[in-house]
């Protein structure tokens, strides 16, 4: 019973923590299990031989379907164009397009696959966010409740019935109750939306946002305390190669993220932004905009016979500041997440072609 207890407690800690999969965390406690001979290796594995197990990974796989198809996001979009601009249609779309789609899929599922067509929709018709994706929690839910296949613990107490003698649930057993619970939910929560529309407006008011601006971004990634500005000399090695052929980044582990190229033109003095790309040729008076660390930095410098612009030192790190303007205007900046289902995942950043597909630098 303690090595029980104690087993159950670690796995809630784990589970809270949510550092470590939960799938992880769920064999490891079924293996501590079995090594405390709190159950045996057949009863350990006896859950696997259960229907509903194999049901409730079915189920994933008929979300994941519904997902990829983009069959339920071409359903959602078109409902909830329906509401306009008015923010009771939209209100009342929501819940019901949501508990609808949650019939078929899990609430996770459910929430993942709704949330950012309801976020837009929310900023297009000038509607808090909030006031529209608690409703749409709970809307999953309840959507859940409704069928047979809607969320594990209803299949769950079908197996548990039918292994009891009794008759299991039909598919639609639920239905009624959760129609009852979707409308005392739909007008219950209505007027309390309201209340997180309150509370947005004022964090609006007191100039609070959570979209970060050029100069948050740049800040929370360190750009401009990492970048240098980097002339090439006309006895420089690197003048007239290519990129390709100096491997900057392997080399010395630094970014070139832009090259100003300065006119040849004594009559002109006009200075062009370019991105660095594999067949971008180095030449004289070249500005190259370096991201890295310092020492990495100087080491590309003194070896390549190079010089920064910036000359001013900074005393505390006794280093070049950057002298220049990031001109967020012309240099676009965004962070981005990579979800588990991109083409991106689990990719080297060599292999995602960037540069040659988006123009843009990772």
């Amino acid at each position: 019973m303690t090595a029980t207890i104690i087993i159950l407690i670690v796995t809630a800690a784990l589970l809270v923590w949510g550092k470590i999969r939960s799938d992880i965390v769920a064999l490891c406690r079924l293996l501590a299990l079995v090594l405390t001979k709190v159950l045996t290796p057949a009863e350990a594995l006896a859950g696997f031989s259960n229907s509903v197990v194999i049901m409730i990974a079915a189920l994933f796989i008929v979300g994941g379907a519904l997902s990829q198809t983009g069959l339920a996001g071409a359903v959602s979009n078109r409902l909830l164009k329906l509401a306009g601009n008015s923010s009771y249609k939209l209100f009342l779309l929501v819940m019901l397009v949501t508990a609808f789609i949650g019939l078929f899929l899990s609430n996770t599922g459910t929430v993942a696959l709704l949330m950012p067509i309801v976020v837009s929709m929310a900023v297009k018709s000038n509607t808090s966010a909030s006031r529209l994706l608690m409703p749409m929690a709970y809307a999953s839910s309840i959507g859940g409740m409704m069928t047979l296949i809607g969320t594990p613990p209803t299949l769950i107490m079908h197996d548990t019935l039918i292994g009891a003698g009794y008759e299991g649930l039909q598919f639609f057993t639920t239905l009624p109750v959760g129609m009852i619970l979707l409308v005392l939910g739909i007008l219950l929560l209505w007027p309390l939306s309201k209340m997180l529309d309150k509370t947005d407006k004022k964090d609006q008011g007191d100039g609070r946002t959570t979209v970060k601006s050029p100069e948050q971004l740049a800040s929370d990634y360190c750009l401009i305390e990492n970048l240098y500005r980097i002339v090439v000399s006309k006895d420089s090695p690197i003048a007239g190669k290519k990129l390709s052929e100096i491997d900057i980044s392997k080399r010395y582990s630094v970014i070139i993220s832009e090259i100003h190229i300065r006119s040849s033109s004594p009559l002109s003095r006009s200075v062009r932004a370019v991105l660095p790309k594999a067949q971008t040729i180095l030449t004289e008076n070249d500005v190259l905009y370096i991201i890295g660390e310092y020492k990495n930095v100087v080491n590309f410098v003194e070896e390549n016979n190079l010089s920064f612009l910036d000359t001013q030192i900074e005393k505390e790190i006794e280093r070049p500041k950057f002298g220049g303007k990031f001109k967020f205007d012309e240099i676009g900046m965004a962070e981005v997440v990579i979800l588990q289902n991109s083409r991106l995942h689990n990719r080297l950043v060599k292999d995602s072609q960037f540069r040659q597909n988006y123009n843009v630098t990772s």
